[in-house]
């Protein structure tokens, strides 16, 4: 039985987003939990500000099943603003929080082309999905005049480490 092929779509050319896609976006950054929270409350603070025009989602069919998003000219994919940090934590805790996202933001406005993150349903992995969003997002960065992307992972993540240079990239640190 042959798989329908992977269609990778720019998220801001499509009608297709759903609340879903939006909820799945927004719960990765788990290494910031100690200022995100868990995953409903980074849905509740990043879900509004989500620039769109920065993520590529994968899908099959009508199922999405992965996304990568990315940051370049110092704009990535979440632009939430201080008010959902503020009702969320209050005027005090919300505002360092606040402060504290833009910071680990700041930090990354050094790189050029910057992959945010990649994400592939468990049902999908090992079909070339990955793949498929990693070269979709090597020509974002070159239609945007970048040549070189940039990203990170955890020295504990040694199949993402595999992954990232099977197709090329090299560990700097």
């Amino acid at each position: 039985m042959q798989r329908e092929p992977v269609r990778i779509v720019l998220a801001s050319r499509t009608s297709e987003l759903t609340p879903a896609i939006a909820r799945w976006t927004t719960s990765g950054r788990g290494s910031l939990a100690f200022i995100l929270g868990d995953e409903e409350c980074r849905h509740r603070l990043l879900a509004d500000g989500i620039n769109w025009d920065r993520v590529l989602v994968a899908y099959r069919g009508a199922d999405a099943i992965g996304y990568a998003a990315f940051k370049h000219h110092r704009r990535g994919p979440f632009s939430p603003g201080s008010g959902p940090f503020v009702r969320e934590f209050g005027r005090l805790g919300g505002t360092l929080r606040y402060g504290l996202f833009m910071v680990s933001e700041w930090r990354e406005w050094c790189y050029g082309f910057y992959l945010y993150g990649l994400r592939v349903r468990k049902v999908a992995r090992r079909q070339g999905v990955a793949s498929a969003l990693l070269q979709a997002v090597f020509e974002q960065a070159r239609g945007s005049g970048h040549e070189k992307i940039e990203l990170e992972v955890q020295a504990k993540n040694l199949a993402a480490r595999a992954f990232y240079a099977h197709h090329g990239f090299v560990s700097i640190r």
